[in-house]
């Protein structure tokens, strides 16, 4: 049976205008992601990899082309609907956590769970049990600055993982890690990616990419095919 596509990137280019100039970040990339692939997207500073992202994360829409979300065409979409499939097909994992240094690793990781509508004690189950399944149950009620940065991204990981979502975008996961924090990040990902979920990890580091099922290596805004 032919793999399920999950992620269809057409035709796609995206421009920005930067003091009077047009910047073409991508030139027609075409890309197809299927369901339960672990992919790596890498290149040097400037080549696009970040506007890609962004593009199949549904943070932005292309100024030409098409992109589908599980069949499903975002660039057409208005904002709403992008925050929809957003918080039901993609957890996102950044760099620099991104978690709320106010909250506690359980209430940062039920966020996501608030905005769904999800009753309170329902979320507190679900948030204990992703934090658990990460290595964390014994971390629920510490702050982001009483964790290490290995810690922080596990937090982040779990609340990725809240809504159940069919991808999973990692920006430059262990981008703020040492090399220990790092491969163990990995690892957690690496059995994600072992449970079935779709994973798509951008980085500029080439030992992590390899970590994957593929490489797609972007080069000026297009996808270098010679790899």
């Amino acid at each position: 049976m032919k793999d399920k596509i999950v992620v269809k990137v057409s035709d796609v280019k995206k421009y920005f205008p930067l003091d009077g100039v047009t910047v073409k970040a991508l030139k027609s990339c075409n890309l197809n992601i299927a369901q339960g692939e672990m992919v790596s997207i890498m290149g040097p500073s400037g080549s696009g990899k970040s506007t890609l992202m962004n593009l199949i994360g549904c943070l932005d829409k292309p100024t030409e082309g098409k992109i589908s979300i599980n069949k499903r065409g975002t660039e057409n979409l208005e904002a709403d609907d992008l925050a929809q499939i957003r918080n039901e097909e993609i957890g996102f994992v950044f760099q620099n956590f991104n978690l709320l240094p106010r909250m506690t690793a359980l209430d940062n990781v039920e966020l996501p769970l608030i905005y769904a509508g999800i009753k309170r004690n329902r979320r507190r189950k679900i948030a204990q049990e992703k934090l658990e399944a990460v290595g964390l149950a014994n971390r629920l009620h510490h702050y982001p600055n009483q964790l290490s940065g290995g810690q922080q991204q596990r937090v982040a990981i779990a609340r990725a993982l809240v809504n159940n979502p069919k991808i999973i975008i990692a920006d430059e996961p262990t981008g703020n890690l040492d090399t220990k924090a790092g491969m163990e990040i990995m690892k957690i990902l690496k059995n994600l990616h072992r449970q079935g979920n779709t994973i798509i990890i951008v980085t500029h580091d080439l030992y992590i990419a390899k970590k994957s099922q593929r490489i797609i290596k972007l080069k000026d805004g297009v996808i270098d095919n010679g790899i």
